[in-house]
């Protein structure tokens, strides 16, 4: 890549995949913020431009994932012990955890997917994680229609609390996006994890208390209990169906998620930019 002029008066060349230094890498990826939303909404628009329902699916999507996991875990399994609205129980429980899921997993294949363009243009590679976590947290906004649109049905009683489900939605999507950038290095480096992170998540699930209450089947002096205690999944899902069922705050799990949004979010910057170097050579 030519740059500034040399004594010979020849352009001086660069590596095409040079890291700039961080102030100028930051300021080149607020400068190109324009283009990662032209990514997600474009995104967002092609995942159902071939149905014939078309948008209608980002609705229709959530609710009938819902619809799945209630007839199996709530009228066949009979999972519900200790929740008197289990259906928004697993509503908020599955929402929540799917986004990190999902934002997960399509930061994984970011670089792997675009290999094309990280080797033709010079850009800031962490945009690539990012761009797929805005589209992700753009795709979530049906399922707070569809969360709201369940509380009313079953009788849950409007309250002040479900603002806190806003700011609590941003730490999580810090926290999503320091994952997406962890993930992203790791498929680069070795591609079978896009594989294995479907099997991950899924353990992570019944780890998470999205399916069933953990106060009803451990006992809070338990040494399973430091399990779910430790995972910041269940401290983000605990915390939104605290805004949107009410119930007892626990301080010490918004101080949990936030310390956790916080660490993965700067470890995954750090650790994705520091390979950045090598995502167009390997």
């Amino acid at each position: 890549m030519q740059g500034a002029v040399s004594d010979q008066g020849l352009p001086e060349l660069h590596d095409a995949h040079a890291s700039a230094r961080l102030p100028v890498y930051l300021r080149e990826i607020v400068q190109r913020r324009s283009y990662m939303w032209h990514v997600a909404t474009n995104e967002l628009r092609h995942r159902q431009i071939t149905s014939v329902l078309g948008n209608v699916w980002h609705l229709l999507n959530p609710a009938l994932s819902i619809g799945v996991y209630y007839l199996i875990f709530g009228v066949i399994l009979k999972s519900d012990r200790g929740v008197d609205n289990f259906i928004l129980f697993l509503t908020v429980g599955l929402f929540v955890f799917q986004f990190t899921q999902k934002g997960t997993m399509s930061g994984a294949k970011s670089i792997v997917t675009n290999k094309g363009v990280i080797k033709a243009v010079r850009f800031p590679r962490a945009m690539l994680p990012m761009s797929t976590t805005l589209t992700e947290s753009l795709a979530f906004v049906p399922n707070f229609v569809v969360i709201v649109f369940v509380a009313v049905v079953t009788n849950e009683p409007p309250s002040i609390r479900w603002l806190a489900v806003v700011p609590l939605f941003a730490v999580q999507v810090f926290f999503t996006l320091g994952a997406a950038m962890i993930a992203a290095r790791l498929a680069n480096h070795f591609v079978d994890t896009i594989q294995l992170l479907p099997f991950f998540f899924r353990l992570l699930l019944y780890a998470s208390g999205v399916l069933f209450s953990v106060d009803a089947y451990v006992a809070s002096d338990s040494a399973y209990r430091y399990l779910f205690t430790a995972n910041p999944m269940y401290s983000f899902i605990t915390l939104q169906r605290w805004a949107i069922m009410g119930g007892t705050f626990r301080s010490d799990q918004l101080v949990y998620a936030i310390l956790w949004a916080l660490a993965i979010v700067f470890v995954g910057f750090v650790w994705f930019r520091r390979g950045e170097e090598r995502y167009g050579r390997d």
